[in-house]
């Protein structure tokens, strides 16, 4: 009987550690994405408008609130999620602004994290979030993730996004710069992603689009800057992108699609990689960002 109490104990013991450690990693990573404020503004994307995007700066500049959900990886799917969940989260209603991260591999489905799903692991209690996990993982994958919460923090990104979040230290630590002759050789190679226009993905871009624009939030589509070899390794099907964002915004009032790539994408100095701009490259983009914001509203 003690036996058995003494395990009893243990148990409890366990999952209550479990409970309080979770706890305050998930105020660091709400506090990291800014999932627990009014916004003014607010910015989803993958890596690419992360790296581009000074959240303190644009607070300062804009005198308004800024959220930055960007997340490494996060598909077209993703983004309808995270933005579903910020405006199901209460609060949503302050909204001003949406910028939403586009790429020349927005619709590609192939290339980013196959599982991307597993971001959204702090979240799950969050009956939406919980459904979608369990989709994609399964119901294994879902229920251990569901009865033990740190396991949720489990990657190496998320609990640098907690940590961060505590420390309120939203920085660029990108500092290198791309390496031109070796991209150049990698193309010769030709190890790179073909632009694709998946069917699907788009679908799923029109419907958050709707969703946003249905409660008359503005968006913008924000290209940021890719390295020009990347842009000029499919001419055709990039401009295709390009022209067909621009004319998805020309067909909506409250969409509009911002291309940083005319002006700085042969500036190579600005380029951690040829997808990613480093800390530099953020202190000139994420200012005409916040000028074109001022602009829109």
């Amino acid at each position: 009987m003690k036996k058995i109490k003494g395990i009893l104990l243990i148990i409890v013991l366990f999952f209550a550690c479990d409970f309080v450690v979770e706890r305050v990693m998930k105020h660091g990573v709400d506090e990291m994405y800014g999932l627990n404020q009014y916004a003014d503004v607010l910015l989803v994307g993958h890596s690419h408008l992360m790296l581009a995007t000074d959240k303190q700066q644009m607070e300062r500049d804009l005198g308004m609130t800024v959220s930055k959900y960007t997340r490494e990886g996060v598909n077209v799917s993703d983004r309808k999620m995270m933005i579903q969940q910020f405006l199901d989260s209460g609060y949503g209603d302050s909204l001003k602004m949406v910028l939403y991260g586009v790429d020349l591999c927005t619709f590609t489905g192939e290339g980013l994290s196959a599982n991307s799903y597993k971001l959204f692991y702090p979240f799950m209690d969050d009956a939406k979030i919980g459904r979608y996990i369990r989709e994609q993982g399964g119901a294994q994958d879902y229920w251990l993730h569901k009865l033990v919460r740190t396991m949720r923090y489990s990657d190496d990104g998320m609990k640098n996004g907690a940590a961060r979040g505590w420390l309120h230290n939203w920085s660029n630590l990108k500092n290198g710069v791309v390496d031109v002759e070796a991209y150049k050789q990698r193309l010769l190679n030709g190890d790179e992603r073909h632009i694709q226009m998946n069917p699907e993905l788009m679908a799923e871009f029109c419907a958050t689009m709707d969703t946003l624009t249905s409660r008359g939030i503005k968006v913008a589509l924000v290209n940021t800057p890719t390295l020009d070899l990347l842009n000029a390794y499919e001419p055709d099907r990039y401009q295709m992108m390009v022209d067909w964002f621009q004319q998805y915004a020309d067909s909506l009032d409250l969409v509009e699609y911002w291309d940083f790539n005319p002006e700085y994408s042969r500036r190579h100095e600005l380029f951690h990689d040829r997808l990613h701009l480093n800390a530099n490259g953020q202190q000139v983009i994420s200012p005409e960002i916040v000028r074109k914001i001022k602009e829109a509203l």
